[in-house]
């Protein structure tokens, strides 16, 4: 697979250890990192764990991208893991403060469609914490609520609502690039 991949006036690259500072950054501050999984604020460990990705990586059972804008200062990260015959999980998905929403917009599109055209899965599968009032409204537009916990709603979204997910977001974004 190629990398990277210039969409919708973004620049996506899979994650190299070179990335790790960033990422670290994005995933311990206290604001935009509240909802997810806590991270040992140790860039040792991070580039550790990004040694280990790229192991999954390399048998296509994940992918870690970092975007950026045109002028490749980075933006934030998505991730695309538990692929399995039938579904996938989008998920470790976090912005740098003071971007606009536009870029988590076309942050999920890209996903969106990377994972049509290359994992061909029907179903993509994930959580959003119940306090993440935005992307919650966000999600709940395209996805349908499978069940929930103390801390999370868990989400799916099928084939075709995806298609007109993407349909509906580039018809968004259009005007924006």
């Amino acid at each position: 697979m190629e990398s990277p991949f210039y969409k919708f006036d973004l620049i996506f690259k899979l994650v190299e250890e070179s990335d790790a500072e960033f990422i670290l950054s994005l995933r311990t501050d206290p604001v935009h990192a509240r909802y997810l999984t806590h991270t040992d604020n140790n860039l040792q460990k991070q580039i550790e764990w990004i040694r280990t990705y790229k192991k999954r990586e390399k048998k296509r059972q994940e992918y870690y991208f970092l975007f950026s804008d045109h002028n490749h200062q980075p933006l934030g990260v998505i991730r695309l893991y538990n692929i399995t015959a039938d579904t996938y999980t989008s998920g470790s998905w976090i912005v740098k403060p003071g971007c606009d929403e536009f870029v988590s917009i076309k942050s999920d599109l890209f996903i969106s469609e990377f994972a049509a055209s290359e994992l061909k899965n029907k179903r993509c599968v994930f959580d959003v914490r119940k306090d993440n009032k935005k992307v919650l409204r966000f999600h709940k537009m395209f996805a349908k609520i499978t069940g929930e916990d103390e801390l999370n709603y868990y989400f799916t979204i099928d084939e075709e609502s995806a298609k007109q997910k993407i349909k509906f977001l580039t018809s968004i974004i259009q005007p924006n690039i």
